[in-house]
């Protein structure tokens, strides 16, 4: 017996037709039969049955199948770990991250890491903020890096606060010709894109509401799309500073100060369960990189 017969065995079991599991391994038919043949002889019992067009496993068909993809699983899961070796990996960790952390901290963070720890094997997840808990607790994932905080179940740690401004297209102007834009008049003469972050626009659409009328809002739920939609013209919105930075510095957008209202900040989040050794060195990492 080894994992080719296996494999054969198993496929002929989830197709339940030899000629449908020759097909999927590139084998013949009549290997695939005679593989069959000898393990029955091998285990001594019969596995498959037919019925009708079909076969069908035998109880000790059934039995056999579980057991044969416990075998087939481990097989695959010791060749990944020594593939890994020879890479030169020796630990893993499996990171969930939300949309807009993957688009602006993480591949500064990655390249960091990676370089100081190159032993260590990663493992990304790109989910929303509001799921990302939940999978650090069932044990998905190692560590998550989040925009919202964890629930009870696992544990929560600050690791970076940054501004949220208020963003519009660029109007061409340089900053000594250009008029004053102000913010009010921009806010009730332009869509608001509003939404694209999970933990500050509650805050800033009570405000809305409370000094501006009329406004117009659109609903966008990521913050690169926000993003690109300010840079198209399609409307204005409040993003984190991260995200927008280089635009910027480019010229491709434009920072309006916002006297009448107090914006909030955006927070980013290290979630985790546990406090392994490399859980506690991935969070001492991150919280000693510099966010520029």
């Amino acid at each position: 017996m080894d994992t080719r017969t296996l494999e054969i065995f198993v496929a002929a079991a989830e197709y339940e037709n030899f000629r449908m599991a020759a097909e999927k391994l590139f084998i013949t038919q009549p290997a695939v039969t005679f593989q069959i043949r000898q393990l029955e002889n091998e285990i001594g019992d019969k596995l498959f049955v037919k019925n009708g067009r079909k076969i069908i496993l035998t109880e000790t068909g059934r039995l056999f199948h579980q057991e044969a993809k416990r075998i087939l699983g481990q097989y695959e899961k010791s060749l990944s770990q020594i593939n890994r070796y020879r890479q030169g990996y020796d630990k893993t960790i499996r990171i969930a991250i939300s949309p807009l952390l993957a688009d602006t901290i993480l591949p500064s963070v990655l390249r960091a890491y990676t370089k100081q720890h190159p032993n260590v094997e990663i493992s990304i997840q790109v989910l929303e903020s509001r799921q990302i808990s939940d999978d650090v607790e069932s044990g998905n994932v190692d560590i998550g890096l989040s925009c919202l905080r964890g629930n009870s179940a696992v544990n929560t740690f600050k690791f970076h606060e940054e501004s949220v401004v208020l963003v519009s297209n660029h109007d061409g102007y340089d900053a000594e010709s250009g008029p004053i834009i102000d913010a009010k008049e921009l806010l009730e003469h332009n869509i608001m894109l509003t939404d694209n972050h999970p933990a500050y626009w509650d805050d800033i659409k009570a405000q809305l509401k409370k000094y501006l009328s009329p406004y117009k809002l659109m609903k966008v739920s990521q913050s690169h799309i926000a993003k690109r939609f300010v840079l198209e013209g399609i409307g204005v919105s409040f993003l984190p500073k991260s995200i927008i930075n280089r635009e910027i510095m480019e010229g491709r957008l434009l920072e309006i100060p916002v006297s009448f209202m107090t914006l909030p900040t955006a927070s980013m989040y290290i979630i985790y369960k546990y406090e392994h050794e490399i859980e506690r060195n991935f969070m001492e990492f991150i919280s000693n990189f510099h966010f520029s």
